[in-house]
């Protein structure tokens, strides 16, 4: 066994992943605990908890964490966000470790992790500037600039699923606002959008599958997830101008959308020399936030 390690652990709605991970990057032990957010506050606190034992040992200095939504990352407090009780806001997640385990810990937005660890050991790796999407039920970011997070004042950089590609009577994202990313090019989008245009209820995969069979309203849905996908990646190009975009989650799977919404980009770009920008899938499947939540740690 390794003689430094940290723990990395991606909270998420449903699942809490947590690793013993070396300063290389090996995940040495990994386990994985149901989140159970209906059972409220006590029991998420309680299963990330039994996530770090799970993979904990004498060698571990540090423990980072990374969950969905708002993060205040210099006082370690989880603020808010979609995937967990409504009673789960301002929760003190670092000091709450730190008593327990009584080492460093460190809690930040999950897709900053994705990105983070994406950039040092994933597709990304060889680049300098690095935007990081995840395309799932929501529209998560992040950007890495020369190895190290771009956080912004308030740790809300890289919240590219709230830009807004669409006005007026846009559609409405999860925040209730409309028009942005997120309400055309996310899963909950595209289930919305089938409903709207079918009037039936059906999950992405069942809405890929019938347009794959030739259901005109399931094509034209693809059809406007594939435009909004290539707005918003031209949008960041036209933005940051990064080194490279990497882009995770269950929407980057479906080639019916991946490619048209990628191809699509080159149109959209005003200047010659922006239109070479790689746009690629991620590299670390779902270890990704597990593994740069151990990176947003000084112990890495």
């Amino acid at each position: 066994m390794p003689k430094h390690l940290i723990i990395g652990v991606d909270a998420g709605g449903t699942k809490i992943r947590s690793g013993a991970v070396t300063r290389a990057g090996k995940i040495v032990s990994s386990a994985k605990f149901p989140t159970q957010t209906a059972r409220g506050t006590a029991a998420v606190i309680k299963n990330i908890i039994e996530g770090v034992r799970a993979v904990w040992s004498k060698d571990v200095t540090a423990i980072g964490i990374g969950m969905a939504g708002n993060v205040d990352w210099r006082k370690g407090v989880y603020k808010l966000g979609p995937n967990f009780p409504k009673t789960f806001k301002n929760i003190p997640i670092a000091a709450i470790l730190r008593r327990t385990f009584r080492v460093p810990v460190t809690v930040d937005n999950d897709v900053h992790c994705f990105t983070l660890a994406e950039a040092k050991f994933g597709a990304a790796k060889r680049f300098s500037s690095v935007v990081g999407l995840t395309l799932g039920t929501g529209i998560g970011g992040g950007i890495v600039l020369d190895g190290r997070l771009f956080r912004g004042r308030n740790n809300a950089a890289g919240e590219i699923g709230h830009m807004t590609i669409g006005l007026g009577s846009g559609a409405v994202c999860g925040c209730g606002r409309r028009g942005h990313f997120e309400a055309y090019g996310s899963g909950s989008a595209m289930r919305n959008l089938y409903r709207r245009l079918s009037g039936i209820t059906a999950d992405p995969l069942a809405i890929e599958k019938a347009a794959k069979r030739g259901d005109s309203k399931a094509k034209k849905v693809v059809q406007l997830m594939t435009e909004a996908l290539s707005e918003g990646f031209a949008s960041v190009i036209h933005i940051l101008n990064p080194d490279i975009i990497v882009v995770g989650g269950g929407l980057a799977s479906s080639d019916i959308i991946w490619k048209p919404a990628v191809a699509g980009v080159r149109t959209r770009i005003v200047y010659p020399e922006l239109r070479d920008t790689p746009i690629v899938r991620a590299a670390l499947g779902s270890e990704a936030s597990m593994l740069g939540a151990a990176l947003i740690t000084d112990a890495m």
